[in-house]
């Protein structure tokens, strides 16, 4: 289950930013991404993967904190979720019509 949202910095621009963590490992979030069958890559030096939905859909997911974009992880749009589970029943392996990104 994933913590509390907490302050952690102030942008340049005056922006208050706060962080929730997963409290998943990696090798957590691997697991159930094997048991399910969902293909990732994980990319060393960050906490981050790629993960590949059958629709061909690549995802940057970040297993700390839950941050995900769709395609690399230079998009200029994150969204959060609540951990591995929350974001694959939310958003893998759904058509792109009916998914529905919440912000």
């Amino acid at each position: 289950m994933a913590g509390e949202w907490k302050y952690v910095r102030t942008n340049s621009k005056g922006k208050r930013i706060f962080r929730r963590d997963t409290n998943e490992s990696i090798d957590f979030v691997t697991k159930y991404l094997d048991d399910n069958n969902i293909d990732y890559e994980i990319k060393s030096g960050a906490t981050m993967m790629y993960i590949y939905d059958p629709y061909g859909k690549l995802y940057a997911y970040y297993w700390t904190t839950g941050r995900w974009s769709a395609d690399k992880a230079i998009a200029d749009r994150h969204y959060n979720s609540e951990g591995i589970e929350d974001f694959v029943t939310k958003y893998v392996g759904i058509p792109a019509e009916e998914k529905q990104v919440e912000e």
